[in-house]
């Protein structure tokens, strides 16, 4: 079951498609949200999003990771 942080994550990143740690972090920050570290780490394990090199690390949704969006 994911967390309504997961859930908040995996939109920011399907809607971005492509985004830093440090991005999501503020995006997150906004709303009140900490621990995103721990979101991110779980979520990777889960195979919903991935980290990619382009212009240094970043996090994408994989197809998995829209599925189970689109489940919710």
């Amino acid at each position: 079951m994911l967390s309504d942080t997961d859930k908040k994550i995996m939109e920011i990143i399907s809607k971005q498609l492509l985004i830093t740690k440090a991005e999501l972090a503020r995006k997150l920050n906004k709303e009140e949200y900490d621990g995103t570290e721990v979101n991110v780490s779980r979520l990777i394990e889960l195979g919903y999003i991935s980290e990619v090199e382009s212009l240094g690390t970043c996090l994408v949704i994989t197809q998995k990771g829209i599925r189970a969006l689109k489940d919710l």
